[in-house]
């Protein structure tokens, strides 16, 4: 069953959640953090995932960050610290529903925000589960090193200094200039080393947005996180049923 709601971030900017409920009762539930330019739905990915677990017997709240899909506010506004205000109220609409454990899913760029949050405040989440997770804004968008943003990075930048936004991806999401000059004073890879819960990365070898070799250095720095590589799948596992099985059934085992 799905509920649609909204409920207001810290700084009283209106957001869209959606809820969905097993048949059963049950006390295990999970939070679903989109990346940028989509929205709580990740292109359809978010809601056969979020159907997988409750079938599963995990209840499953995903919301829209402000500027995006119904939530209020505008793209071009769009910060970190807006994401993460975004992100702690979805947090306590989960709590005030009574939930005390609680596991929290982010996709790509909403991976760096689940990191930053999550350090923050390490007694919320009980289980964090990362999706080709950005965690080095350097390699991602000021400097980037795949060939999909290296070939827009001087336009992006030029377009930043003349007009003070930019976009992102096909959807041809605006972002403006606080959301890159607070991404040059963030280093999430850094931030990760502080994690106390039980977390797990999944992330394709072939990723074409996010560096895999990101996830590799954050094993790396934190062996206590679990990697596990899919192989051959595209930025966010849209290309195949088979890749995004796999994704699902990792995440509820990681879960379980």
């Amino acid at each position: 069953m799905e509920e649609k709601i909204y409920f207001n971030s810290s700084d009283g900017i209106k957001l869209c959640g959606v809820w969905t409920t097993p048949e059963k009762p049950t006390t295990k539930v999970i939070i679903l953090a989109h990346g940028i330019t989509v929205d709580k739905d990740e292109d359809g990915i978010f809601i056969e995932l979020a159907a997988y677990l409750a079938q599963n017997g995990f209840v499953v709240f995903r919301f829209d960050f402000r500027g995006h899909g119904e939530s209020d506010g505008k793209s071009i506004d769009v910060t970190l610290t807006g994401e993460i205000q975004d992100l702690g109220a979805a947090v306590q609409q989960v709590k005030s529903k009574g939930y005390q454990d609680i596991g929290l899913l982010g996709a790509s760029f909403a991976g760096a925000i689940s990191v930053l949050y999550v350090v923050q405040h390490p007694r919320e989440i009980q289980h964090l589960c990362l999706w080709n997770p950005v965690l080095n804004y350097d390699h991602c968008y000021l400097h980037p090193t795949l060939p999909s943003l290296v070939k827009r990075k001087g336009h992006m930048m030029q377009e930043i200094k003349e007009q003070g936004w930019t976009q992102f991806g096909s959807h041809k999401f605006k972002v403006g200039k606080k959301l890159f000059d607070e991404m040059k004073q963030t280093f999430p890879y850094k931030a990760i080393k502080n994690l106390d819960c039980p977390t797990i990365i999944i992330h394709s070898d072939i990723d074409t947005y996010v560096p895999y070799e990101d996830s590799l250095d954050a094993v790396r720095e934190k062996p206590s996180i679990t990697l596990v590589t899919i192989k051959n799948a595209a930025h966010g596992f849209y290309d195949s049923v088979i890749h995004a099985q796999e994704a699902y059934k990792t995440t509820l085992d990681f879960l379980a």
